[in-house]
Protein backbone atom coordinates (compact mmCIF):
# COMPACT_ATOMS: atom_id res chain seq x y z
CA UNK A 1 0.00 0.00 0.00
CA UNK A 2 2.96 2.31 0.32
CA UNK A 3 2.54 3.29 -3.29
CA UNK A 4 -0.26 4.81 -2.93
CA UNK A 5 0.71 6.60 0.49
CA UNK A 6 0.51 10.61 -1.35
CA UNK A 7 -2.88 9.44 -3.20
CA UNK A 8 -4.19 9.11 0.14
CA UNK A 9 -3.27 11.73 1.71
CA UNK A 10 -4.68 13.97 -0.93
CA UNK A 11 -7.80 12.09 -0.99
CA UNK A 12 -8.31 12.59 2.70
CA UNK A 13 -7.50 15.90 3.32
CA UNK A 14 -9.96 17.06 0.56
CA UNK A 15 -12.40 15.37 2.30
CA UNK A 16 -11.89 16.51 5.77
CA UNK A 17 -11.46 20.65 4.06
CA UNK A 18 -15.45 19.44 3.69
CA UNK A 19 -16.92 21.07 7.09
CA UNK A 20 -19.86 18.31 6.24
CA UNK A 21 -21.44 18.82 9.78
CA UNK A 22 -25.32 18.40 9.48
CA UNK A 23 -27.08 21.83 9.20
CA UNK A 24 -30.45 23.12 8.13
CA UNK A 25 -31.77 23.34 4.52
CA UNK A 26 -34.57 24.05 2.52
CA UNK A 27 -32.54 22.95 -0.53
CA UNK A 28 -30.34 20.40 0.78
CA UNK A 29 -31.47 17.17 3.17
CA UNK A 30 -28.64 17.24 5.93
CA UNK A 31 -27.35 20.41 4.23
CA UNK A 32 -25.22 21.68 1.29
CA UNK A 33 -21.71 20.52 3.24
CA UNK A 34 -22.81 17.05 3.45
CA UNK A 35 -23.72 16.95 -0.31
CA UNK A 36 -20.74 18.46 -1.19
CA UNK A 37 -19.07 15.87 0.51
CA UNK A 38 -20.76 12.79 -0.54
CA UNK A 39 -20.38 14.11 -4.26
CA UNK A 40 -16.62 14.70 -3.98
CA UNK A 41 -16.32 10.86 -2.24
CA UNK A 42 -18.17 9.31 -5.20
CA UNK A 43 -16.04 11.39 -7.92
CA UNK A 44 -12.88 9.74 -6.19
CA UNK A 45 -14.41 6.36 -6.11
CA UNK A 46 -15.56 7.04 -9.81
CA UNK A 47 -11.53 7.92 -10.79
CA UNK A 48 -10.58 4.55 -8.75
CA UNK A 49 -12.80 2.68 -11.40
CA UNK A 50 -15.69 2.20 -9.07
CA UNK A 51 -19.44 2.57 -10.49
CA UNK A 52 -21.20 5.16 -8.42
CA UNK A 53 -24.68 5.86 -7.74
CA UNK A 54 -26.35 8.88 -5.75
CA UNK A 55 -30.01 8.62 -4.21
CA UNK A 56 -31.67 11.21 -5.54
CA UNK A 57 -32.47 13.38 -2.43
CA UNK A 58 -29.09 12.90 -1.69
CA UNK A 59 -29.86 10.72 1.52
CA UNK A 60 -26.99 8.03 0.58
CA UNK A 61 -24.46 6.91 -2.26
CA UNK A 62 -22.59 3.79 -3.20
CA UNK A 63 -19.68 2.61 -4.99
CA UNK A 64 -19.70 -1.12 -6.31
CA UNK A 65 -17.27 -3.71 -8.17
CA UNK A 66 -17.66 -7.11 -9.10
CA UNK A 67 -20.42 -9.28 -9.63
CA UNK A 68 -22.58 -11.43 -7.48
CA UNK A 69 -23.56 -11.88 -3.57
CA UNK A 70 -23.09 -8.17 -1.92
CA UNK A 71 -20.10 -7.77 0.32
CA UNK A 72 -20.79 -4.01 2.23
CA UNK A 73 -18.00 -1.35 3.04
CA UNK A 74 -19.88 0.97 5.22
CA UNK A 75 -18.83 4.38 6.12
CA UNK A 76 -20.20 8.11 6.76
CA UNK A 77 -18.76 11.23 5.45
CA UNK A 78 -20.67 13.42 8.16
CA UNK A 79 -19.15 14.90 10.82
CA UNK A 80 -19.40 16.32 14.41
CA UNK A 81 -19.10 19.97 14.96
CA UNK A 82 -16.04 20.92 15.60
CA UNK A 83 -15.13 24.44 17.12
CA UNK A 84 -11.91 26.16 16.73
CA UNK A 85 -12.66 27.83 20.61
CA UNK A 86 -13.07 24.28 22.32
CA UNK A 87 -9.02 23.64 22.08
CA UNK A 88 -8.34 23.06 18.35
CA UNK A 89 -4.66 24.46 18.11
CA UNK A 90 -5.55 24.67 14.11
CA UNK A 91 -8.84 25.19 12.17
CA UNK A 92 -10.69 21.99 12.46
CA UNK A 93 -11.13 22.13 8.54
CA UNK A 94 -8.44 23.23 7.59
CA UNK A 95 -6.20 19.70 7.06
CA UNK A 96 -2.57 19.92 8.55
CA UNK A 97 0.28 17.59 8.54
CA UNK A 98 2.23 18.07 11.59
CA UNK A 99 4.79 15.43 13.38
CA UNK A 100 3.85 12.62 10.73
CA UNK A 101 -0.12 12.90 11.38
CA UNK A 102 -2.98 14.21 9.10
CA UNK A 103 -4.79 16.56 11.50
CA UNK A 104 -8.73 17.70 11.36
CA UNK A 105 -11.61 16.76 12.24
CA UNK A 106 -12.87 13.38 10.51
CA UNK A 107 -9.45 12.16 9.60
CA UNK A 108 -10.67 9.24 12.35
CA UNK A 109 -14.11 9.37 11.90
CA UNK A 110 -14.62 8.27 9.43
CA UNK A 111 -13.47 9.90 6.08
CA UNK A 112 -9.65 8.28 6.53
CA UNK A 113 -10.36 5.20 7.12
CA UNK A 114 -13.03 5.28 4.19
CA UNK A 115 -10.30 6.13 1.83
CA UNK A 116 -7.97 3.72 3.28
CA UNK A 117 -10.13 0.67 2.09
CA UNK A 118 -11.14 1.79 -1.30
CA UNK A 119 -7.46 2.05 -1.97
CA UNK A 120 -6.88 -0.93 -0.67
CA UNK A 121 -9.83 -2.84 -2.77
CA UNK A 122 -8.63 -0.92 -5.55
CA UNK A 123 -4.47 -2.49 -4.86
CA UNK A 124 -5.77 -5.60 -5.67
CA UNK A 125 -7.45 -5.25 -9.13
CA UNK A 126 -4.13 -3.49 -9.96
CA UNK A 127 -2.52 -6.81 -8.78
CA UNK A 128 -4.58 -8.96 -11.01
CA UNK A 129 -6.92 -9.89 -8.38
CA UNK A 130 -10.31 -10.96 -9.54
CA UNK A 131 -13.47 -10.92 -7.53
CA UNK A 132 -15.73 -13.16 -6.54
CA UNK A 133 -18.13 -10.78 -4.49
CA UNK A 134 -19.32 -7.41 -5.25
CA UNK A 135 -18.03 -4.99 -3.20
CA UNK A 136 -20.11 -2.17 -2.76
CA UNK A 137 -19.06 1.04 -0.60
CA UNK A 138 -22.30 2.94 1.39
CA UNK A 139 -21.85 6.29 2.06
CA UNK A 140 -23.86 7.47 4.99
CA UNK A 141 -24.69 11.31 5.29
CA UNK A 142 -26.25 11.20 8.44
CA UNK A 143 -24.32 8.69 10.97
CA UNK A 144 -23.79 11.77 13.51
CA UNK A 145 -27.35 12.43 13.98
CA UNK A 146 -30.35 10.17 13.11
CA UNK A 147 -29.10 7.64 10.80
CA UNK A 148 -31.85 8.72 8.18
CA UNK A 149 -29.67 7.96 5.49
CA UNK A 150 -29.50 4.35 6.88
CA UNK A 151 -33.13 4.44 6.99
CA UNK A 152 -33.64 5.33 3.35
CA UNK A 153 -30.96 2.85 2.22
CA UNK A 154 -32.63 0.05 3.82
CA UNK A 155 -35.66 0.53 2.31
CA UNK A 156 -35.19 1.07 -0.92
CA UNK A 157 -31.59 -0.50 -1.53
CA UNK A 158 -29.89 -3.99 -1.36
CA UNK A 159 -28.84 -5.24 1.71
CA UNK A 160 -25.50 -6.73 2.16
CA UNK A 161 -24.98 -10.24 2.64
CA UNK A 162 -21.72 -9.39 5.31
CA UNK A 163 -19.54 -6.71 5.54
CA UNK A 164 -17.77 -4.51 8.00
CA UNK A 165 -17.20 -0.45 8.64
CA UNK A 166 -14.04 0.85 9.05
CA UNK A 167 -15.39 3.22 11.77
CA UNK A 168 -13.89 1.78 15.56
CA UNK A 169 -10.49 0.29 16.57
CA UNK A 170 -8.57 -3.05 14.78
CA UNK A 171 -8.50 -5.71 15.46
CA UNK A 172 -12.17 -5.83 15.58
CA UNK A 173 -15.32 -5.44 17.32
CA UNK A 174 -18.05 -7.96 17.81
CA UNK A 175 -20.82 -6.57 20.00
CA UNK A 176 -21.99 -2.91 20.31
CA UNK A 177 -24.56 -1.59 23.48
CA UNK A 178 -27.78 -0.25 22.58
CA UNK A 179 -28.21 3.24 21.96
CA UNK A 180 -31.18 5.46 23.39
CA UNK A 181 -31.54 8.96 23.10
CA UNK A 182 -33.90 10.77 24.92
CA UNK A 183 -35.70 14.49 25.58
CA UNK A 184 -36.51 15.21 29.30
CA UNK A 185 -38.56 18.74 28.85
CA UNK A 186 -40.19 20.71 31.20
CA UNK A 187 -42.36 23.66 30.03
CA UNK A 188 -42.70 25.48 32.65
CA UNK A 189 -40.52 28.77 33.19
CA UNK A 190 -36.90 28.00 33.91
CA UNK A 191 -35.11 29.49 37.43
CA UNK A 192 -32.42 30.53 34.70
CA UNK A 193 -32.31 30.92 31.23
CA UNK A 194 -29.11 28.74 29.78
CA UNK A 195 -27.93 26.87 27.10
CA UNK A 196 -24.94 24.11 26.28
CA UNK A 197 -23.22 21.75 24.18
CA UNK A 198 -23.85 20.76 20.83
CA UNK A 199 -23.94 17.29 19.91
CA UNK A 200 -26.08 14.37 20.90
CA UNK A 201 -23.14 12.31 20.91
CA UNK A 202 -20.37 14.05 22.74
CA UNK A 203 -19.46 15.33 26.65
CA UNK A 204 -20.77 19.35 26.69
CA UNK A 205 -17.36 21.65 26.19
CA UNK A 206 -19.23 25.17 26.83
CA UNK A 207 -22.98 25.40 28.82
CA UNK A 208 -23.35 29.38 29.16
CA UNK A 209 -25.98 31.72 30.85
CA UNK A 210 -26.32 35.13 31.36
CA UNK A 211 -23.63 36.91 33.57
CA UNK A 212 -24.69 36.61 37.27
CA UNK A 213 -21.95 37.89 40.17
CA UNK A 214 -23.54 35.12 42.50
CA UNK A 215 -23.38 32.93 39.78
CA UNK A 216 -19.59 33.29 39.54
CA UNK A 217 -18.57 33.61 42.59
CA UNK A 218 -20.21 29.96 43.14
CA UNK A 219 -18.19 28.85 40.11
CA UNK A 220 -15.17 29.88 41.78
CA UNK A 221 -16.01 28.50 45.21
CA UNK A 222 -16.72 25.32 42.95
CA UNK A 223 -13.53 25.54 41.06
CA UNK A 224 -15.31 24.74 37.59
CA UNK A 225 -13.59 26.47 35.07
CA UNK A 226 -14.88 29.41 33.21
CA UNK A 227 -15.14 32.60 31.51
CA UNK A 228 -16.67 35.59 30.82
CA UNK A 229 -17.71 36.32 27.91
CA UNK A 230 -19.29 40.00 27.40
CA UNK A 231 -22.48 39.87 29.21
CA UNK A 232 -22.41 35.76 29.46
CA UNK A 233 -20.86 33.47 31.80
CA UNK A 234 -19.33 30.21 29.65
CA UNK A 235 -18.96 27.28 31.65
CA UNK A 236 -16.10 25.03 30.06
CA UNK A 237 -15.68 21.43 30.07
CA UNK A 238 -13.73 18.65 27.69
CA UNK A 239 -15.57 17.14 25.48
CA UNK A 240 -15.27 13.29 24.75
CA UNK A 241 -17.69 10.91 22.75
CA UNK A 242 -20.29 9.73 24.30
CA UNK A 243 -19.44 6.51 24.11
CA UNK A 244 -16.71 6.88 26.87
CA UNK A 245 -18.30 9.65 28.64
CA UNK A 246 -16.14 9.20 31.56
CA UNK A 247 -13.11 11.26 29.25
CA UNK A 248 -14.56 13.93 29.11
CA UNK A 249 -15.89 16.79 31.71
CA UNK A 250 -19.80 17.99 31.30
CA UNK A 251 -19.90 21.61 31.01
CA UNK A 252 -23.56 21.04 31.44
CA UNK A 253 -23.27 19.45 34.61
CA UNK A 254 -21.22 22.21 36.21
CA UNK A 255 -23.14 25.02 35.33
CA UNK A 256 -26.55 23.10 36.23
CA UNK A 257 -25.17 22.65 39.59
CA UNK A 258 -23.68 26.31 40.08
CA UNK A 259 -27.15 27.78 39.19
CA UNK A 260 -28.76 25.27 41.80
CA UNK A 261 -25.53 26.28 44.37
CA UNK A 262 -26.67 29.77 43.78
CA UNK A 263 -30.23 29.36 44.50
CA UNK A 264 -31.66 29.09 41.36
CA UNK A 265 -33.68 25.71 41.17
CA UNK A 266 -36.47 24.29 39.01
CA UNK A 267 -38.00 20.76 38.42
CA UNK A 268 -35.09 19.93 36.04
CA UNK A 269 -32.38 21.86 37.96
CA UNK A 270 -32.83 19.46 40.70
CA UNK A 271 -33.35 16.93 38.55
CA UNK A 272 -29.84 16.88 37.45
CA UNK A 273 -28.58 17.49 40.48
CA UNK A 274 -30.36 14.79 42.55
CA UNK A 275 -30.17 11.75 39.47
CA UNK A 276 -27.51 12.42 37.28
CA UNK A 277 -23.57 13.29 38.19
CA UNK A 278 -20.06 13.78 37.20
CA UNK A 279 -19.60 9.73 36.92
CA UNK A 280 -21.95 9.40 33.67
CA UNK A 281 -23.88 6.03 35.34
CA UNK A 282 -27.07 5.31 35.74
CA UNK A 283 -26.80 4.85 39.88
CA UNK A 284 -29.02 8.17 39.94
CA UNK A 285 -31.82 6.21 38.70
CA UNK A 286 -31.89 2.74 40.35
CA UNK A 287 -29.22 1.05 42.37
CA UNK A 288 -29.56 -2.04 40.58
CA UNK A 289 -26.62 -3.54 38.58
CA UNK A 290 -27.70 -3.63 35.06
CA UNK A 291 -24.81 -4.44 33.72
CA UNK A 292 -23.91 -7.58 31.41
CA UNK A 293 -20.89 -8.94 29.54
CA UNK A 294 -21.14 -5.23 27.74
CA UNK A 295 -20.80 -3.36 30.82
CA UNK A 296 -23.44 -0.87 32.45
CA UNK A 297 -26.12 1.67 31.65
CA UNK A 298 -23.54 5.11 30.96
CA UNK A 299 -25.75 8.08 30.83
CA UNK A 300 -24.25 11.58 29.01
CA UNK A 301 -25.93 15.10 29.68
CA UNK A 302 -25.29 15.96 25.99
CA UNK A 303 -27.20 19.19 25.63
CA UNK A 304 -29.53 21.64 27.88
CA UNK A 305 -31.78 24.76 27.34
CA UNK A 306 -33.72 26.71 28.95
CA UNK A 307 -35.20 29.70 27.78
CA UNK A 308 -38.88 31.33 27.89
CA UNK A 309 -40.58 28.06 26.24
CA UNK A 310 -39.69 25.86 28.62
CA UNK A 311 -36.28 23.39 29.47
CA UNK A 312 -35.30 20.45 27.05
CA UNK A 313 -32.38 17.78 28.22
CA UNK A 314 -30.72 16.05 25.37
CA UNK A 315 -29.64 12.69 26.95
CA UNK A 316 -27.60 10.38 25.69
CA UNK A 317 -27.67 6.38 27.14
CA UNK A 318 -25.24 3.56 26.06
CA UNK A 319 -27.35 0.26 26.71
CA UNK A 320 -25.82 -3.56 27.71
CA UNK A 321 -26.29 -5.88 25.40
CA UNK A 322 -28.92 -7.39 27.36
CA UNK A 323 -31.05 -4.88 28.54
CA UNK A 324 -34.51 -3.86 26.71
CA UNK A 325 -35.09 -0.75 25.82
CA UNK A 326 -38.40 -0.10 27.57
CA UNK A 327 -37.20 -1.10 30.66
CA UNK A 328 -34.45 1.15 30.76
CA UNK A 329 -37.15 3.91 29.78
CA UNK A 330 -40.03 2.78 32.24
CA UNK A 331 -37.01 3.56 35.03
CA UNK A 332 -36.43 6.99 33.77
CA UNK A 333 -40.01 7.50 33.12
CA UNK A 334 -41.00 6.72 37.13
CA UNK A 335 -37.87 8.94 38.62
CA UNK A 336 -38.96 11.47 35.87
CA UNK A 337 -42.15 12.10 37.07
CA UNK A 338 -41.31 12.22 40.82
CA UNK A 339 -39.79 15.78 39.07
CA UNK A 340 -43.13 16.63 37.12
CA UNK A 341 -40.41 16.31 34.09
CA UNK A 342 -41.91 14.54 30.43
CA UNK A 343 -39.72 11.72 28.86
CA UNK A 344 -39.29 11.51 24.80
CA UNK A 345 -37.38 8.85 23.01
CA UNK A 346 -35.33 10.56 20.38
CA UNK A 347 -33.56 7.65 18.66
CA UNK A 348 -32.87 3.94 19.19
CA UNK A 349 -29.97 1.66 17.30
CA UNK A 350 -30.55 -1.92 18.34
CA UNK A 351 -27.71 -3.47 19.86
CA UNK A 352 -25.48 -5.92 17.75
CA UNK A 353 -23.38 -9.33 18.66
CA UNK A 354 -21.68 -11.55 16.12
CA UNK A 355 -19.97 -14.57 17.25
CA UNK A 356 -16.33 -14.63 17.22
CA UNK A 357 -16.52 -17.64 15.51
CA UNK A 358 -18.01 -16.62 12.47
CA UNK A 359 -16.14 -17.19 8.91
CA UNK A 360 -16.29 -13.13 8.68
CA UNK A 361 -14.99 -12.31 11.98
CA UNK A 362 -12.31 -15.55 11.36
CA UNK A 363 -11.14 -13.34 8.16
CA UNK A 364 -10.92 -10.33 9.48
CA UNK A 365 -9.41 -11.24 12.55
CA UNK A 366 -6.69 -13.21 10.85
CA UNK A 367 -6.42 -10.56 8.27
CA UNK A 368 -5.49 -8.16 11.32
CA UNK A 369 -3.05 -10.66 13.23
CA UNK A 370 -1.09 -11.66 10.31
CA UNK A 371 -0.55 -7.82 8.74
CA UNK A 372 0.43 -6.82 12.18
CA UNK A 373 2.22 -9.78 13.92
CA UNK A 374 -0.23 -8.70 17.14
CA UNK A 375 -1.95 -11.92 18.45
CA UNK A 376 -2.49 -10.72 21.62
CA UNK A 377 -5.00 -7.54 21.52
CA UNK A 378 -8.51 -8.97 22.33
CA UNK A 379 -12.03 -8.35 19.66
CA UNK A 380 -13.52 -5.56 21.46
CA UNK A 381 -17.56 -4.81 22.88
CA UNK A 382 -18.15 -1.02 22.03
CA UNK A 383 -20.73 1.66 23.59
CA UNK A 384 -19.76 3.29 20.03
CA UNK A 385 -22.47 2.86 16.94
CA UNK A 386 -21.50 2.28 13.71
CA UNK A 387 -23.40 1.30 10.74
CA UNK A 388 -22.56 -2.32 11.69
CA UNK A 389 -25.78 -2.33 13.29
CA UNK A 390 -27.87 -1.27 10.33
CA UNK A 391 -27.26 -5.13 8.45
CA UNK A 392 -27.22 -8.26 9.52
CA UNK A 393 -23.15 -10.08 9.65
CA UNK A 394 -21.35 -6.75 9.73
CA UNK A 395 -19.07 -5.45 12.17
CA UNK A 396 -16.60 -2.56 13.24
CA UNK A 397 -13.01 -3.50 11.90
CA UNK A 398 -10.44 -0.88 12.30
CA UNK A 399 -9.04 1.04 11.22
CA UNK A 400 -7.48 2.78 14.39
CA UNK A 401 -4.42 0.68 15.68
CA UNK A 402 -4.76 -0.72 19.36
CA UNK A 403 -2.38 1.30 20.79
CA UNK A 404 -2.71 4.76 18.89
CA UNK A 405 -4.42 7.26 20.60
CA UNK A 406 -7.92 8.12 19.73
CA UNK A 407 -9.11 11.55 18.96
CA UNK A 408 -13.04 10.93 17.27
CA UNK A 409 -15.15 13.76 18.41
CA UNK A 410 -12.20 15.56 20.10
CA UNK A 411 -10.56 18.96 19.56
CA UNK A 412 -6.87 18.38 17.45
CA UNK A 413 -8.41 14.83 15.92
CA UNK A 414 -5.46 13.23 14.50
CA UNK A 415 -3.98 10.26 13.32
CA UNK A 416 -0.08 8.96 12.03
CA UNK A 417 0.13 8.88 8.57
CA UNK A 418 2.07 5.48 9.12
CA UNK A 419 -0.52 4.16 11.38
CA UNK A 420 -2.65 4.80 8.52
CA UNK A 421 -1.02 2.77 6.10
CA UNK A 422 -0.61 -0.30 8.13
CA UNK A 423 -4.36 -0.13 8.56
CA UNK A 424 -4.39 -0.01 4.26
CA UNK A 425 -2.63 -3.02 4.55
CA UNK A 426 -4.75 -4.87 7.04
CA UNK A 427 -7.98 -4.02 4.97
CA UNK A 428 -5.93 -5.29 1.54
CA UNK A 429 -5.76 -8.71 3.43
CA UNK A 430 -9.22 -8.56 4.69
CA UNK A 431 -10.27 -8.27 0.96
CA UNK A 432 -8.22 -10.86 -0.32
CA UNK A 433 -9.19 -13.16 2.25
CA UNK A 434 -13.59 -12.04 2.33
CA UNK A 435 -14.23 -11.27 -1.41
CA UNK A 436 -11.43 -12.63 -3.87
CA UNK A 437 -10.54 -16.27 -4.16
CA UNK A 438 -7.09 -16.64 -2.91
Amino acid sequence: MERYRNEIIKNICELVAIPSVYEESDLYLFGEPIDKCLDESLAMMERLGFRTYKAENGAYGYAELGEGELFGVLGHIDVVSAREEDGWEHPPFTPMISAGCICGRGVQDDKGPIVLAAYALKSLLDDGYCLNKRVRFIFGTDEETLWRCMTEYTKKEEAPVSGFTPDSTFPLTYAEKGLLQILIKDVSKPAYYYNGGDSFNAVSAFAACPYSAKIEETLKQLDYSYHVDNDEIVVTGLTAHAKNPWKGISANLHLLEALYQSGYTDHAIQFACDILNNKFKFEGFTKQDLSDFSGPVTVNLSKIKADEKGTIFSVDLRLPVGQKKEDILKIIREEASKYKLRVEEYDWLKPIHVPLESELLTNLLTSYQEVTGDITSKPYISAGATYARAFDNCVAFGANLPDSPTSEHQPNERVAIDDLMKAAEVYREAFIKCVTDK
